[in-house]
């Protein structure tokens, strides 16, 4: 008796590329593909030697996924290196809970001509987890390249076969869909539903909360927590942004902004976006002289398909003397906060960025600034002891005056020469700047700051209707429980602007901007509030991208609020760029492009230690000579440095 064509199950491991074959996935791919990849070792097993040589044939392929069936000519051939399965896109919302790393399956018989139809099966986690579990289970060290074939005679053909039983290939007739057996019952999972589909109803904010992203968060704030104060915790969140949301929605202070990328980029085609961040050097020994920073900027023209489209610039590198003493000589590193001193550089270093950005590239229409688009300054002044100036804090160098402000603004002296001084004139450089100057920050803060500024300026007549308080009696309520200086059992500190606006807005939802001051008076000291009095308050928002990421801090000046909306739009599709990628990329780019890596951070480490060294040398500054040679030679285990009880 003649024995039949052998038959074969092909499993592939889907890649993000693979995903342009169904519809549901067109509108967020990044590849331009619309097949399947299939590797050409598992294409010469599948077709035949004739069709092999001939490139690829059509062939008729029946799919099957979730109630879903096709039936229809699909083409397997080489394009340039690759082998593809393609055809007509596959329609269906159900299609859109197949994701990367879930599972095609081919099956036909091995050497196919044409003649023979084939069975197309997909198995994704999301839908039946039990299935994907089995393939994964059985295909483990045997895929190469994603791929895997199994044979007949093959000990995993006969579990993957029960797993999915086979279609009438033989016969030619449309692939039926598996029913559940009565001993086998099975869980109907819903359909993942399209982008567009989820914007259609809003969560409540119950739902909201027992999402897993949300749950992890919630956890990690209230992880040291016995559990029923984990219970208390989490209804406390609970009504919170509930009654939040609601108040926002009265008092119109949420807007949508719903995904357009074809009208946004049409839209802002042929203006330039620019982005800046800076990264700095991990020098372990250096306290505040020496500072290894490099500013970059990353210019885009959106529609522009010339060699002009994109410019990376590098604004600033290595800063040798940054401070000076009081004296105008060398700063030698008696200010007690070096921390201060750091920061305030990394600060003034990356507002000169902006600045050097706006000045090369004037029509710069939007420049984002990865970061806070104004910081508090008090901490960055004098060290008082009975109001005396105890410390000094140290005024910058005329060769770093040279880097931080444009020509014209250079030659400072004293006073403004500080770091106050030049970093509020900084800022009124990027105010008065044409260009919509917008921090941005993904970093999770632990303030409340936008909570309580929108609670206290809440209209009560406008809220009352939607509370379950009088709004004075509320007001108290709600800030008594995310202030910590009211707090008793230790959960006001927990509930933070980002928890909290990550539970109370929708992907999409734009928080209207309200004004934050980073520099109140009360805190500054006397000898500068009449320069920290004259430093802008930032109008802070927060934009939620996706569901699964936590919300995105941004902040603009008050001249800019007219183009908020616009600024908004254009930070959530940069957000939404790549998949499962919630920040604008081009901040991440420029981020990548100026990041100093430890590698890079050493060497500059130690060529910084021996210019100190030939500083002192040339002082005659002897102690300061043993103290930077110990940490040049030594280690953070050197054994001078061993605790007292053993010596």
């Amino acid at each position: 008796m003649a024995k039949g064509p052998r038959e074969i199950i092909v499993v592939r491991s889907l890649k993000d590329s693979d995903l342009g074959i169904f519809d549901a996935h067109r509108d967020s791919a990044t590849s331009k593909q619309r097949a399947i990849n299939i590797n050409s070792i598992v294409a010469s097993r599948l077709l035949s030697k004739a069709v092999f040589r001939a490139g690829g044939c059509m062939l008729d392929c029946a799919c099957a996924y979730r109630g879903l069936s096709d039936r229809s000519q699909r083409h397997l051939g080489k394009v340039h290196k690759n082998w593809r399965l393609g055809g007509n896109k596959l329609k269906g919302a159900e299609f859109g809970s197949i994701d990367s790393a879930d599972f095609a399956l081919i099956r036909s018989v091995e050497g196919n001509d044409g003649k023979t139809p084939i069975a197309l099966t997909f198995v994704a986690r999301s839908a039946d987890a039990q299935a994907h579990a089995g393939v994964s289970k059985l295909m483990v060290g045997r895929m190469k390249q994603s791929m895997a074939v199994v044979g007949k005679d093959d000990a995993s053909f006969a579990e993957i076969a029960a797993l999915f039983p086979p279609p009438p290939i033989v016969t030619g007739k449309p692939v039926s869909i598996r029913k559940p057996t009565p001993d086998a019952p099975t869980v109907e999972v819903p359909p993942m539903p399209k982008p567009e589909e989820q914007s259609k109803r809003s969560r409540s904010v119950k739902e909201k909360l027992h999402s897993p992203h949300i749950i992890e968060q919630m956890l990690k704030a209230s992880g040291d927590m016995s559990a029923p104060a984990q219970l208390q915790f989490f209804d406390t969140v609970e009504q919170l942004a509930d009654q939040l949301r609601r108040v926002l929605l009265r008092t119109g202070r949420i807007i949508r902004i719903h995904k357009n990328h074809t009208e946004l980029w049409s839209r802002v085609s042929g203006q330039k976006i620019g982005f800046v961040d800076g990264g700095m050097a991990n020098l372990s020994m250096v306290g505040s002289v020496p500072v290894a920073v490099r500013v970059g900027g990353y210019i885009v023209t959106p529609g522009d398909r010339t060699q002009e489209r994109e410019t990376f610039i590098t604004l600033k590198k290595l800063i040798a003397e940054l401070y000076t003493s009081t004296d105008g000589g060398v700063y030698n590193g008696s200010f007690p906060d070096i921390g201060a001193l750091r920061d305030a550089a990394r600060i003034s270093i990356e507002a000169a960025g902006g600045v050097k950005v706006l000045q090369e590239f004037p029509s710069t229409r939007w420049l984002f600034m990865h970061g806070s688009l104004v910081n508090p300054v008090s901490r960055y002044t004098d060290v008082m002891r009975d109001r005396q100036v105890r410390y000094a804090f140290p005024h910058f160098s005329q060769e770093a005056l040279q880097e931080l402000l444009p020509a014209g603004e250079q030659r400072r002296t004293g006073r403004e020469a500080n770091f106050v001084s030049v970093y509020l004139r900084q800022l009124e450089l990027l105010m008065e700047s044409d260009a919509v100057v917008c921090g941005v920050v993904e970093r999770e803060s632990h303030s409340t700051s936008v909570i309580r500024q929108i609670i206290e300026t809440l209209d009560n007549e406008a809220i009352r209707s939607v509370l379950p308080l009088p709004p004075e009696q509320w007001k108290d309520w709600f800030l008594s429980s995310v202030d910590p200086a009211d707090d008793d059992d230790g959960q006001g500190q927990r509930i933070t602007d980002p928890l909290l606006f990550r539970c109370v807005l929708e992907p999409g939802e734009v928080l209207l901007p309200v004004k934050i001051e980073r520099n109140e008076l009360r805190r500054a000291p006397e000898a500068w509030k009449d320069k920290i009095s004259q430093f802008p308050a930032p109008f802070v928002s927060y934009i939620q991208p996706t569901e699964w990421n936590a919300p995105v801090r941004i902040e603009v000046f008050e001249k800019n609020l007219g183009q908020f909306e616009e600024t908004a739009s254009l930070v959530l599709h940069c957000s939404l760029l790549l998949p499962r990628y919630a920040f604008p990329v081009g901040l991440d780019i420029v981020d990548k492009f100026v990041k100093i890596p430890d590698w890079m951070s050493r060497p500059v480490n130690t060529n910084t230690a021996v210019q100190s060294l030939k500083r002192a040398l040339d002082r005659g500054d002897t102690r300061l000579f043993d103290s930077l040679r110990r940490m040049l030679c030594g280690s953070q285990r050197e054994w001078l440095l061993r605790p007292g009880i053993y010596r």
